[in-house]
């Protein structure tokens, strides 16, 4: 079974920010300690007389999958493993594997780096970006600052007919998680034409949601957000830009965005779903 790398670098599902966030939600989240890295994490839900306790992106590389056998015995098991993980007896995977793209900070020299592991045409958009009459603006994620912003992605996104992060859960992040937000904007004639929101959680920077107008296609503005958020985040100290899960059926764009700016796939494990009282084998 896969390790992870560092025991920082963990998925939002796995932060302590999103356990805050949940919590103001009024959700019971648990975190369970194990001897070698970061805590795992769990959600509690009652749905009728059922109770699911729900693992989204855990580590349950090795001696770590014992925290299974932790969970209330009266609760089910609904698991996405970090990794490709197997569990023998009992514990069914119900879904495929999800795919991720990542963007790990790269050896010195970095910017030339990212530059050059970028795709061509992403980055010939990216050239005529830079030559053209953007102007950004970088601020912290708050939600009175920036609720237009988010009522333009809202509609955004029953337009497209996407799903994302719920508006309920962004506006408990900006309370539970105040400069744990980033918000960049492409601006021209003093109009914002594109935005992206990245949530920060430890040396991770997770992008969530993001907006373009036509004014921002015209001007590719979004690989001009892209670019600057991984020079800003990597010049901080951040180590990985999570860009969420890569969809080539559905979200086929997008996933070209993601993968053209230099992003690496990464395959998670199929979601596992096993019943109350399941124990793993020693």
């Amino acid at each position: 079974m896969r390790k992870m790398d560092r025991p920082d670098l963990i998925p939002l599902q796995q932060s302590d920010r999103y356990a805050a966030t949940l919590r103001l939600l009024g959700r019971r989240v648990t975190r369970h300690l194990v001897d070698d890295g970061a805590p795992v994490q769990a959600i509690t839900r009652r749905f009728g007389p059922v109770s699911v306790s729900y693992l989204p992106r855990a580590d349950l590389s090795g001696g770590r999958a014992r925290v299974l056998s932790e969970l209330p015995a009266s609760t089910a098991r609904l698991v996405i493993p970090e990794a490709p993980e197997v569990f023998e007896g009992g514990c069914w995977p119900i879904l495929t594997p999800q795919h991720i793209a990542e963007i790990n900070v790269p050896h010195s020299p970095v910017h030339d780096t990212l530059w050059a592991n970028m795709h061509q045409k992403w980055r010939n958009r990216l050239r005529r970006a830079l030559d053209g009459p953007l102007t950004l603006r970088e601020s912290y994620f708050d939600l009175a600052r920036h609720r237009t912003l988010l009522a333009l992605e809202q509609a955004q996104r029953k337009r497209r007919g996407y799903r994302s992060y719920p508006p309920d859960f962004l506006a408990a992040w900006s309370r539970a998680n105040p400069h744990h937000g980033l918000v960049l904007e492409a601006m021209h004639q003093d109009e914002t034409v594109a935005f992206m929101l990245f949530l920060m959680h430890g040396p991770v920077a997770t992008y969530v949601v993001g907006w373009t107008g036509p004014e921002g296609r015209r001007l590719h503005a979004h690989n001009r957000l892209m670019w600057e958020a991984m020079r800003s985040f990597f010049a901080k100290g951040l180590c990985r830009i999570d860009l969420g899960t890569v969809d080539t059926e559905d979200g086929a764009a997008l996933a070209r965005f993601k993968l053209g700016c230099g992003a690496r796939v990464r395959t998670l494990g199929p979601t596992l779903l096993a019943p109350p009282g399941f124990r793993v084998s020693p």
